[in-house]
């Protein structure tokens, strides 16, 4: 099985049904730890215009997803890729301030490719990106799902860490009050029939940007087509949207597009 259906009372990461808690599109002790306890705003891009609300500390359900995780997967099974995540993000953000690329960050030692260090970076993303889908009524991609739990190895994120070109935008308009954004989720899919092939999504935290996404193989596309129709129409008629009103070259900038 290539896809579990859609459980709406069901983790988004095991299927499990009891146990369920929340989860952060940001993580908390990051946010906490470029914005201590300041407000902060968090941004929805898109068309006609920008869209902000304010979020009341690290810990604001503003950041949670409406997803669910079981009680499992929310703490043994993820707390390696959670841990790993904040070293990694302190170790982006130390490059930042000594006026150095981020992006260098993966040729700090201990992140090497097929390391643990480097698995349970992607592992982290794996899981926002499940959570994610979720969150529309996706059918849980179990390759996905199983990667970010740890019960596979095979890696099938994609992952960028660059200055956010919106940075300094945001802080002037906001009088330097600090941000965080996340970009929700994103659909790639055949200009022609709609069809999807990828998910993308994104989270800024202060200067530094967090660019993540996954591919369909063929026999994935197939999977969600034959099985899952209601999703495949969703992301059919997302894809004839975007198609017929696309956002702004702005816009696409600041979701790394």
């Amino acid at each position: 099985m290539l896809f579990a259906n859609y459980n709406p009372s069901a983790c988004a990461l095991c299927g499990a049904t009891n146990d369920l808690t929340g989860e952060h599109k940001i993580k908390a002790s990051a946010v906490k730890n470029v914005f201590g306890t300041e407000s902060m705003v968090i941004s929805t891009f898109g068309e006609p215009s920008t869209q902000y609300r304010h979020a009341q500390g690290p810990k604001s359900k503003a950041f949670h997803f409406t997803s669910q995780l079981c009680a499992d997967c929310n703490g043994s099974r993820t707390q390696g890729p959670d841990r790993e995540f904040d070293k990694f993000h302190s170790s982006a953000l130390g490059l930042y301030n000594h006026g150095k690329d981020p992006a260098f960050v993966f040729d700090v030692p201990g992140y090497e490719i097929g390391s643990k260090s480097y698995l349970n970076i992607f592992r982290y993303f794996a899981k926002l990106l499940c959570c994610h889908l979720a969150e529309v009524g996706a059918p849980r991609p179990i390759h996905m799902s199983n990667f970010a739990i740890g019960r596979s190895s095979a890696n099938c994120i994609w992952l960028s860490v660059d200055k956010d070109p919106t940075f300094y935008e945001m802080t002037s308009e906001f009088e330097n009050m600090p941000y965080a954004a996340h970009g929700g989720l994103v659909v790639y899919g055949n200009k022609n029939t709609g069809a999807p092939n990828g998910f993308h999504s994104s989270i800024i935290l202060g200067p530094l940007r967090f660019v993540f996404y996954s591919r369909l193989n063929w026999f994935q596309r197939k999977a969600i087509k034959l099985c899952h129709l209601q999703f495949y129409l969703w992301c059919s008629e997302r894809v004839k949207e975007a198609r017929e009103n696309p956002i702004s070259e702005r816009d696409k900038n600041r979701l790394g597009l």
